[in-house]
């Protein structure tokens, strides 16, 4: 059997500057390509071996079908981190929005929500 790996997160931003600045800012991405495809300005943003690449949605691009903007799908992505007191600490100095406040839902468990740019949720874990 294959062995498969997470490679990237795709995400489509009408205001891609705005989002890369946010990723770089908030979680400390470094920019590791900068080009166009197809007409669109790309980002590659490496956050410690997470690859998002942002894509810019231009301003006459039709939006998905509403089907489609329904919680059926992803709901969100998450990044570990070892201190959630420390992260939520530093993250709420930054002006970053929290959806969920840090909460133990377990022994061994601590779990946060973050208010992304473009309506993305973003999960914080402790894990102990």
């Amino acid at each position: 059997m294959q062995i498969y790996r997470v490679d990237h997160l795709h995400l489509i931003s009408p205001k891609i500057d705005d989002t890369r600045d946010w990723y770089c800012n908030v979680f400390g991405g470094k920019v590791t390509f900068n080009g166009n495809f197809k007409g669109k300005q790309v980002y590659y943003i490496d956050i410690n071996g997470f690859n998002i690449i942002l894509i810019e949605q231009m301003p006459d691009e039709e939006p998905m079908p509403a089907i489609i903007q329904t919680r059926e799908g992803l709901d969100h992505f998450g990044f570990a981190v070892e201190d959630m007191d420390a992260a939520a600490e530093e993250l709420k100095a930054k002006g970053v929005k929290f959806i969920v406040e840090p909460l133990q839902v377990r022994p061994g468990l601590k779990i946060a929500y973050v208010q992304g740019p473009d309506k993305v949720r973003i999960e914080l874990s402790e894990r102990t």
